[in-house]
C-alpha cells in the first residue's frame, strides 16, 4: 500500500541496550483517536496538525506514566485514500515524533468503502514506551490534603468535538468567523494543536519530585479525568478561579447552552494534564513547571474520606 502511494518506507526496530540500567523494565502501550477533531479539520480543509495531534495525545499518555516513548504507528481508514492527504497527515506525525524523540514505525492504510463517506478519514494512533516498573507514576498512596495541579491545554485537545459541533451548529462558514474574545476564528481555536507535556513531566522526575498520580485529560472530560487521577476511590474539593477558564469554554457554555456539569463531563475546561503531589512539594512543582514555561494552576485538594468530587 505504501509503495502504491509513493510513500517512504518506515522502520520499527528499536535497540534496547540503553534500558539495561532499569531495575524492572516494562513495556507500556496506549492508543488515541482524533475522529471528532479530524472531521472538523476536514471540513475546514486544515489537516496539517491532525497527525501531530494524534502523536501528542499518545506521548502525553506515556508522560503520565513516567515512561519513555519508543515508537508510534497509526491506522488511517477511509473510502479511497488520496496520496496528498495521507502525506500531509504523515508529515504532521513525523514532526511530532521528532519533537518527542520517538520513532515513527509507519501507517496502516485501510480502504473501507462500506464504512465511511467519501473523502472522510479516521485516524487512530498507537504508541509503545518503556518504564522502570518500580518508578512508574501512580503507585504512591494518596493522602488527605495532597494537592491537585492542572497544566493548561491549547484548547479542546481531543475532547468534546462532537458535542461542540452539535450545540454550536458548526458549519464551515460559522467556523471562519473571527471572534475578539478568542483572538482568532472559531475554527482556528477549535483546531489548536494538542500540547505535549513530556518535557515538563520529565523535568519534575529529574528533579526528584514525587508525582503521586498523573492523568492526561483526553479520554473524556475534566470530571472523568479527575476520577481516574484519584484512583476511582477518593474524593476532592476543586476551587478554580473563573479567569483561569479560557474564553472558548465560556462561549461553549453560553452559546451552546451547556450547563456546568455537562461542560466538565464533556470538555477538558482548559486543562490538558492533571497531577497530584504532596502539600510539601506543591511549591517546588510550581517552580519546576514555570522553569519549563508552563503556567500551572492550583485546582484543589484530595479528600480521602470522601468519594465525591466537590466543585466550589
Amino acid at each position: 500500500m505504501r509503495e502504491k502511494f509513493g510513500l517512504k518506507k518506515l522502520q520499527n526496530e528499536i535497540l534496547m541496550e540503553s534500558f539495561r540500567t532499569m531495575t524492572q523494565p516494562a513495556l507500556v502501550s496506549k492508543a488515541n483517536g482524533v475522529s471528532g477533531k479530524l472531521h472538523i479539520a476536514m471540513e475546514m480543509d486544515k489537516i496539517d496538525d491532525i497527525g501531530y495531534d494524534c502523536v501528542a495525545a499518545c506521548v502525553n499518555d506515556m508522560a503520565a506514566l513516567g515512561a519513555q516513548p519508543l515508537f508510534f504507528y497509526d491506522n488511517i481508514s477511509c473510502v479511497r485514500p488520496r496520496a496528498e492527504k495521507i502525506k500531509v497527515i504523515e508529515d504532521g506525525i513525523a514532526r511530532a515524533c521528532k519533537q518527542a524523540q520517538l520513532q515513527f514505525a509507519g501507517s496502516e492504510i485501510l480502504e473501507l468503502p462500506d464504512n465511511y463517506a467519501f473523502d472522510r478519514y479516521e485516524l487512530v494512533g498507537f504508541i509503545v514506551g518503556i518504564v522502570d516498573r518500580k518508578k512508574k507514576i501512580g503507585l504512591s498512596q494518596l493522602e488527605d490534603g495532597d494537592v491537585i495541579i492542572g497544566l493548561p491545554s491549547n484548547g479542546l485537545h481531543n475532547n468534546g468535538y462532537v458535542k461542540a459541533k452539535k450545540q454550536l451548529f458548526l458549519t464551515k462558514g460559522s467556523m471562519e468567523v473571527y471572534y475578539d474574545m478568542l483572538g482568532s476564528t472559531l475554527g482556528d481555536a477549535l483546531l489548536s494543536p494538542v500540547k505535549m507535556y513530556q518535557d515538563s513531566i520529565r523535568h519534575l522526575i529529574e528533579e526528584g519530585v514525587e508525582i503521586k498520580s498523573c492523568v492526561q485529560v483526553a479520554h473524556g472530560g475534566l470530571d472523568r479525568a479527575l476520577h481516574t487521577l484519584l484512583h476511582e476511590k477518593y474524593g476532592a474539593v476543586i476551587k478554580r478561579r473563573p479567569e483561569t477558564i479560557p474564553p472558548l469554554y465560556r462561549m461553549l457554555h453560553r452559546d451552546g447552552n451547556i450547563d456546568d456539569g455537562q461542560m466538565r463531563q464533556t470538555f477538558n475546561m482548559g486543562i490538558g494534564m492533571l497531577l497530584i503531589v504532596s502539600e510539601e512539594n506543591a511549591d517546588r512543582v510550581i517552580e519546576c513547571m514555570e522553569e519549563t514555561e508552563e503556567n500551572p494552576i492550583m485546582l484543589g485538594l484530595v479528600e480521602t474520606d470522601w468519594e465525591l468530587i466537590r466543585y466550589l
